[in-house]
């Protein structure tokens, strides 16, 4: 079984996904991209400091993957499916803006933010302009060494966008006492016939949990790592490169 090819495009300002290939793309500045009507397409973005616009045409599928990126505001304009992942172990003030364009076109993101001795801001914005159209977002976030995470989620369904579904969550673990997580979610609805709803848990791991894996004979902080560990290990396995993935799982430990 022949190994997906990895394409980095870099400086090119431009790039444009005519046919599926068993190819994944690496952006690491300011692009737009255009991903042509029927194709499949992996991308992943390890941009800083920069802007990307995404435009996906109808019946695509992109798997858009956010991986050591920071300080970068992005647009999709959405006629597909995007299915996007994020690890976010920097510093950062990121915008991420969707537009949701055609009817069935939709957006899904999972999101995991660290925030361990400095603070993060992240503001996402789902644009619901057609009918039947659906975005979820999930954001999980960790808080630790007087870090702070917020997370600015805002969705709108405009007036007439029937069927449409809008749904977000948020997820977050404070470490100590000296770290917070905000949650800021809104919901800005014009239609009556839609879906959209919002939900957050931010908390402590609870010392039920902590008091169970240490009757078992481990540390306070292992069992602290083990309960971390089963939130962040689904992010790391969809990483679809090898080499990535074991950068990142690195990144992570070193933090905590």
């Amino acid at each position: 079984m022949s190994e997906t090819k990895l394409i980095k495009v870099s400086d090119l300002g431009q790039l444009e996904i005519k046919k599926t290939e068993d190819v994944i793309y690496l952006i690491d500045s300011s692009i737009e991209i255009a991903v042509k009507a029927g194709v499949n397409a992996k991308i992943i973005d390890t941009v800083n400091n920069g802007k990307v616009h995404m435009i996906t045409e109808e019946d695509s599928v992109v798997n858009y993957f956010i991986l050591d990126s920071s300080n970068t505001a992005r647009v999709f304009d959405v006629f597909g499916e995007v299915i996007a992942n994020e690890i976010n172990v920097e510093l950062t003030k990121e915008s991420l803006h969707v537009n949701l364009l055609k009817p069935n076109a939709s957006f899904d993101l999972k999101c995991l933010s660290f925030a361990i001795s400095f603070d993060s801001v992240f503001d996402i914005y789902a644009d619901h302009k057609a009918k039947e159209t659906v975005s979820n977002i999930s954001n999980v976030g960790i808080a630790k060494n007087k870090g702070k995470l917020v997370f600015n989620v805002t969705g709108k369904i405009q007036k007439g966008m029937a069927k449409s579904h809008c749904a977000q969550l948020t997820r977050g673990v404070v470490m100590d006492d000296y770290s917070r997580i905000d949650a800021m979610p809104i919901l800005l609805i014009d239609e009556y016939d839609c879906f959209a709803n919002h939900g957050a848990s931010i908390g402590k791991v609870s010392d039920e949990d902590l008091f169970y894996l240490m009757s078992r004979g481990l540390t306070k902080d292992q069992a602290f790592l083990l309960i971390l560990e089963g939130i962040i290990k689904p992010f790391i396995d969809r990483i679809p490169v090898e080499d990535l993935k074991e950068k990142i799982s690195e990144e992570v430990d070193h933090l905590l």
